[in-house]
């Protein structure tokens, strides 16, 4: 089986949540669809957890943001990425819950994890993988 040469990215569940919601995030996200000959987004079950539960989230109810439009996001956003099996047990910075991007960049081999995260910004880079904005990631592409 050949491996692919796409760079490997992995976004924040919360970056996500921003892309839902609209405004300049989404536009940098939709930049990226654009590019997916280049890049290729990596996820988990816990990402996907992650961003259902924001159909519970009083803000994102107010917005309108259902569990409706989040499986539709989500049915197609899983089309185009590539869910990796998180094996790792990575427990490095200062916010547990961040814990499981980490663990799944490092499975991933994902070269830039996406976030706004001050705590994950801070760390700048795991292993191979830096941690960036959606704004550096759209200046990248």
């Amino acid at each position: 089986m050949a491996t692919s040469s796409k760079t490997r990215i992995v976004i924040d569940p919360n970056v996500i949540g921003s892309v839902l919601i609209g405004g300049l995030t989404r536009q940098r996200y939709l930049q990226l669809l654009a590019h997916l000959d280049l890049f290729e987004i990596c996820y988990s079950d816990k990402v996907l957890e992650e961003i259902r539960h924001f159909s519970e989230v009083d803000y994102f109810i107010k917005k309108g943001i259902t569990l409706i439009v989040i499986e539709n996001f989500l049915a197609t956003f899983q089309a185009y990425s590539l869910k990796i099996m998180v094996s790792s047990k990575v427990k490095i910075g200062r916010d547990a819950n961040d814990y499981f991007l980490l663990s799944l960049s490092r499975d991933a081999r994902a070269k830039y994890l996406t976030t706004g995260d001050p705590d994950l910004l801070e760390l700048g880079q795991y292993s191979d993988t830096k941690i960036i904005s959606m704004k550096v990631l759209s200046e990248i592409l």
